[in-house]
């Protein structure tokens, strides 16, 4: 059974009129009739190019629940990598796998049919806040990041006396946790499912057309808002990008200088020096990494508000939603392949997990040697002589000159005749992780 349109100027006007006619039978056929030709295709891209879009989606999402679960268990369970540094990574990767195991499976969906939206309606908005607070997360925590570091390189005296708010950097990070998903509620309540057709085309009969209802943001349905929803993307573009990456940018320039001023000083540790550029080069790496593929994704949704015509609208949608979308999910597995690429004891405590999967009896015995070989040096409070492992040992003498510095010992050497280390070298030793306030006593590998 067909309909008598196909010749027709007025196509989609005739098959308003000619689908119900024919189909009065079904709502689902008669909705199908018009809208295949005459709405937007079911699917988003053609079947060879979605196809492959489809599988580098899921070589993404198994990458990026492999590698990010890889890494919160190397920082949670290896010996090498329990240091300070380790919670801000960890707290990455946590919004690194909601992103995936929200965002992808969604998208997949929604790239093979469009419409109709399948699932409850409070899982558009689920998907959209939770797809929001995730990307504000990542962004505050290597904003604090930053700023830690920065303190803890170019000003480590105000870095020690902040010791209590580096103590509970877990409720900082809960914090940042809660202010995102705030921040990101208009997006969620924004975001919703709802009909593109009112009423059935040509007719002003108040019945949606069922098969139209799709996951967007809700602007699509009431072009009235549109000002409201430009205030709101370009509020979060400006307070969860531009000046966020603005103000890391700097503090690492800064940080830079520091260190490279720092090298000219004969008083300090190259394993100083050495531990501080490793750190920040994993930290802007990450930076880099996030700039480069969550760029797209904001030009790509602030320039749907500039855009007019609808052909430019509909190209802009065909091409670089894909490729900003592309480039969204590619970040979360970025930064576990930039932490195995950049950190030689990230890949050697990889390595050891997933030896320990294997062989776990071989494992337990040489983590039981690891423990034990990693305590180098004790740090003692002032003339306080601590013995463990028959480690040399490490004092914080305060009466030499007006900066404390750090003297290294051992149980048969007078600690008048010990070398020193400035300061500075002690609190980067602490910042690096290679140092664990243990009491009184500070363990040092």
């Amino acid at each position: 059974m067909g309909t008598n349109c196909d010749d027709n100027a007025f196509k989609c006007a005739c098959l308003a009129l000619e689908c119900p006619r024919v189909f009065n039978y079904s709502v689902a056929l008669k909705e199908e009739c018009w809208m295949k030709e005459c709405f937007i295709s079911k699917r988003a891209l053609d079947q060879s190019t979605l196809l492959q879009v489809t599988i580098g989606y899921l070589v993404i999402l198994l990458i990026g629940l492999i590698g990010n679960t890889l890494a919160i268990a190397v920082l949670r369970k290896h010996p090498l990598m329990k240091t300070h540094s380790s919670i801000y990574i960890i707290n990455l990767a946590v919004a690194d796998l909601i992103t995936l195991c929200v965002g992808l499976p969604f998208e997949v969906i929604m790239n093979w049919s469009q419409y109709p939206w399948p699932f409850p309606d409070v899982f558009c908005n689920l998907k959209a806040l939770i797809a929001e607070t995730t990307n504000y997360v990542s962004i505050i925590t290597i904003l604090l990041f930053s700023i830690e570091r920065y303190v803890a390189v170019c000003h480590p005296f105000i870095f020690v006396n902040i010791k209590p708010l580096r103590q509970n950097v877990h409720q900082v990070l809960c914090f940042a946790w809660l202010v995102s998903a705030v921040s990101a509620s208009p997006f969620g309540f924004y975001h919703r499912a709802d009909y593109i057709l009112k009423d059935w085309p040509g007719t002003n009969n108040h019945v949606p057309v069922l098969s139209s209802k799709m996951c967007m943001v809700a602007v699509l349905f009431d072009r009235s808002s549109k000002p409201m929803y430009k205030f709101i993307f370009h509020l979060s573009a400006l307070l969860f990008f531009v000046i966020p990456l603005s103000i890391i940018f700097v503090l690492h320039v800064l940080i830079a200088i520091h260190v490279r001023s720092s090298r000219k000083d004969i008083n300090r540790a190259d394993s100083v020096d050495d531990g501080n550029v490793r750190l920040t080069l994993i930290l802007v790496s990450i930076v880099c990494a996030l700039f480069v593929c969550h760029l797209p994704f904001q030009i790509q949704r602030l320039s749907f508000f500039y855009l007019e015509n609808e052909q430019s609208v509909s190209t802009l949608n065909q091409y670089l939603f894909f490729i900003s979308g592309f480039l969204f999910y590619l970040a979360p597995i970025v930064n576990p392949i930039l932490y195995n690429v950049v950190s030689v004891r990230f890949r050697k405590a990889s390595k050891d997990v997933l030896s320990s999967l294997f062989y776990p009896s071989k494992r337990r015995a040489e983590s039981i040697m690891l423990k034990r070989s990693s305590v180098k040096y004790i740090i003692a409070s002032r003339g306080e002589i601590q013995h463990s492992l028959d480690a040399p040992l490490l004092r914080v003498d305060e009466t030499i000159s007006a900066l404390p510095v750090v003297t290294f010992t051992d149980t048969h050497r007078s600690l008048s005749n010990t070398p020193h280390i400035p300061f500075r070298a002690f609190i980067s030793l602490m910042w690096n992780g290679d140092c664990h306030i243990m009491g009184s006593v500070c363990m040092c590998k």
